[in-house]
């Protein structure tokens, strides 16, 4: 795991690129504070060196920095970035290829020979056997970028789903890349300037990820499953895996069986690691899976695990976690959040994601990560279950029924029915579960912020209304945006998180499944609860009052309520003409009693705190 950045200038040298790098790797420190490296290159050599100065021995065009979290192999043949046999083809990688162990034996067995034990250099030899379609090879979360000079150009690559980020730039000629906005920024060629439509997504559509854009006009994302080719002459992004590629009919015989054996493998290979893994359990059937797969496996012997707790509230899910932690024999630490330092802990989590947060959840997120890495280098979580699993009954229930509803046939009514009336039941009971956040009503919003807004959603043809649900959340919005928020603040702490539910093994063989294998009437995760039937407490299996990651927003808002409404009320606030003031101040009123005027006022704190950081 690491931070990477870099530029192509192809228009020619320009003598103060070097420092530009250097300040760019500068802003990536906590993505790698074990050791860093830099490449420079032209058309007639390379230099791969650690110091800057070395930069003016030559007129490089091609600069490349990388920051190192030493994962594995922990010595100095992982310096990035790494090279092959004749150092005429380097990577600088972001991430880790779990399955690194298999594909060495591979390359090995055709002739490849290694330097170090990473799974860094396993990419570069990839590559050489099988060209920038090697990302097809690899089981894992990377963002890396290859510089070939035998070919003289530039590959970047991102994982499957976008678990590791990369984002990218054009200024006239010139190519950027980094592991966070705020490199590319650094370099100092491009201004900080609002991304109107980023703005609308997050006031307006309750979005803050369309996988894409970023909160910056002029910076993008690579999206995930893609490949980006840059050369002198132009560039052009491929596609190399999509969801949509994955709705194929089924013929497992024995789903619950065979996504146990395929999760089990997933976190066998994401446990490989040289340092000390943690686990973040909060005591559902997502992480408790993990937990309990994780124990059996014999380089997990000294696993920890850690769970956020919010004393005396009806949501503090803590008595669940310990459940599982003593079934497991695994040791439990609780980590509560203290709001004494709302507002800085919001500066901070926003430094962290280059974007504002939205609810809450992400501060909590941030003092947890931050126990854990004084323990651990990598940690193993339960993301990206629910989006493919339906694990929110009250965002997929409807989309359920009316995939019921096309599947009734006079023959089959004697069992879709009484699934029907269980899942309509079990929303209405579900009144007292937290719903999803509508947008921020118009009348906040000033005049050009509403004139911005449009019909952004994507139509996505799928055989049945509760798959395109899921499709939509796991690869065009939710998912995105919580993987996004997931790697910034673990990273913001030198921690790698690693994500088993993502294995792109699992996920296609998912997407595959029946609807009725996701959810079956009021019970969600259906093929889940199937698979670890024998391995989990009746308790955790048999829950139905999992509320996500909830939070006491009201309370922290109550206790900073003078120095919210102090930011809201200011000059810089009102100058900049995103809320109407009076519509602001009904907002302000009415947080107390409304959890949703909570999180509306929250959001607008945080978009007025970005702003500050990064464009004043």
């Amino acid at each position: 795991m690491c931070g990477i950045a870099g530029l192509w200038r192809r228009g020619g040298p320009d003598p103060a690129d070097g420092v530009r790098v250097e300040r760019m790797a500068k802003t990536l420190i906590h993505r790698g504070p074990d050791d860093f490296g830099y490449l420079f290159a032209n058309s007639q050599r390379m230099l791969a060196s650690v110091s800057q100065a070395t930069v003016n021995d030559f007129d490089p065009d091609v600069l490349i920095a990388s920051r190192r979290l030493a994962i594995i192999d922990l010595g100095s043949q992982g310096r990035q970035p790494i090279a092959n046999e004749t150092s005429d083809v380097f990577v600088a990688f972001n991430g880790a290829i779990h399955n690194y162990v298999e594909l060495r034996e591979e390359l090995e067995s055709r002739g490849h020979t290694f330097r170090s034990h990473t799974d860094t250099e396993v990419i570069v030899h990839a590559y050489e056997e099988w060209g920038e379609n090697c990302a097809r090879r690899f089981n894992g979360m990377w963002a890396y970028a290859i510089w070939d000079a035998r070919k003289r150009r530039l590959v970047c690559s991102r994982d499957r789903l976008g678990i590791k980020p990369l984002f990218v730039a054009w200024h006239g000629d010139t190519f950027y890349f980094a592991s966070e906005v705020k490199a590319i920024l650094a370099a100092g060629e491009l201004v900080a300037t609002p991304n109107r439509s980023f703005v609308h997504r997050y006031l307006v559509l309750d979005e803050c990820e369309n996988g894409h854009d970023t909160a910056f006009a002029g910076i993008t994302q690579l999206s995930s499953g893609h490949n980006l080719v840059v050369t002198r002459e132009g560039h052009h992004e491929t596609r190399y895996w999509s969801h949509v590629d994955q709705t194929g009919h089924y013929d497992y015989k024995q789903p619950g069986e065979t996504f146990r054996e395929l999760f089990r493998d997933a976190v066998r290979i994401r446990l490989r690691s040289d340092v000390p893994v943690a686990l973040l359990l909060s005591g559902g059937l997502d992480s408790s899976s993990i937990a309990v797969h994780a124990k059996a496996q014999e380089q997990a012997i000294d696993i920890e695990a850690y769970t956020a707790v919010f004393p005396g509230y009806e949501f503090d899910e803590s008595r669940y976690a310990a459940l599982v932690a003593k079934h497991v024999g695994m040791p439990l630490h609780c980590v509560e959040y203290k709001s004494s330092g709302l507002l800085e802990d919001m500066a901070a989590v926003t430094e962290h994601l280059d974007a504002p947060p939205r609810r809450g959840q992400e501060l909590v997120r941030w003092k947890l990560l931050q126990a854990v890495s004084a323990q651990a280098r990598v940690v193993l979580e339960g993301q990206g279950a629910d989006e493919m699993l339906a694990g929110y009954p009250d965002r997929y229930t409807k989309s359920y029924l009316c995939s019921e509803l096309r599947m009734l046939r006079p023959w089959n009514l004697h069992h879709r029915v009484p699934r029907m009336i269980s899942a309509r039941q079990h929303l209405d009971r579900m009144h007292s579960y937290p719903a999803p956040m509508p947008p921020i009503p118009g009348r906040i919003l000033g005049d050009q912020i509403l004139k911005d807004t449009s019909n952004s959603m994507i139509p996505v043809q799928f055989k049945d209304p509760l798959t395109r649900t899921l499709f939509k959340d796991h690869a065009l919005g939710l998912l995105p945006e919580l993987l996004h928020f997931g790697d910034a603040i673990s990273m913001g702490h030198s921690l790698e998180s690693r994500l088993p539910f993502l294995d792109h093994r699992l996920v296609e063989f998912v997407f595959k499944l029946p609807f009725d294998d996701k959810m079956r009437g009021a019970e969600t995760k259906h093929v889940l609860r199937r698979a670890f039937a024998r391995d989990l407490p009746e308790d955790i299996l048999s829950r139905r009052d999992k509320v996500g990651f909830a939070t006491p927003l009201k309370h922290w808002l109550q206790l900073h309520r003078s120095e919210l409404f102090d930011v809201l009320n200011s000059q810089r606030t009102r100058e900049r003409e995103i809320f109407n003031p009076a519509g602001l101040t009904h907002c302000m009123s009415n947080y107390r009693v409304d959890n949703r005027a909570a999180t509306r006022l929250f959001r607008c704190v945080a978009l007025e705190l970005w702003f500050r950081r990064y464009i004043d």
